[in-house]
């Protein structure tokens, strides 16, 4: 009953930002700004085909935006990831989905999130989700842009910026080029 009625609002708003999975193949999420939606200064949508926002894309409203989210799959990769965010929360409206998330002894703890469920999430706070059904959505609502975001790897311990995260993906060479 829900998914249904969230999808007809989802077709009354602009269209959404989409973001591809890490590789760029397919949708991973699907983010419609109902506070806060960026800007570019040439007036074009601003974000490339990866759904990554272009070079001189702006957020007009720095103290909080608040977006649906239709997750399309789960975070591929092992390593969990942090928000830019001071904080973020998350309210499930359908779907669901199995979290991942480090604890302050670098413990990873799993955790149901559900519908009708809220999850904080603090820019400190490294997490990745596996859906429960074939979608989830989500009311996100984000305070003040804080920090970077990126992924942790919880086996080395190390933190990888997402641009530099995500290059190395799309390009395993990069890395060993440089070294």
């Amino acid at each position: 009953m829900m998914r249904p009625l969230l999808q007809w609002v989802a077709s009354k708003l602009p269209n959404p930002r989409i973001i591809k999975d890490r590789n760029g193949r397919s949708p991973y999420l699907s983010r419609w700004y109902l506070v806060g939606s960026p800007r570019h200064p040439d007036g074009e949508w601003p974000f490339d085909q990866n759904g990554a926002p272009r070079e001189g894309t702006f957020w007009p409203n720095k103290t909080f935006g608040v977006y649906l989210h239709r997750f399309h799959r789960g975070d591929d990769e092992l390593e969990l990831h942090n928000h830019p965010w001071r904080w973020a929360v998350s309210l499930v409206l359908a779907g669901g989905y199995i979290e991942e998330r480090r604890g302050p002894d670098d413990k990873v703890r799993i955790r149901f999130v559900r519908p009708g469920q809220l999850n904080l999430i603090r820019s400190k706070d490294f997490h990745r989700v596996d859906l429960i059904e074939k979608d989830a959505w989500t009311l996100f609502v984000v305070g003040p842009k804080f920090t970077g975001w990126g992924f942790w790897n919880r086996e080395t311990g190390k933190y990888w910026p997402w641009r530099q995260f995500i290059t190395q993906l799309r390009d395993p060479t990069m890395f060993a080029r440089t070294k």
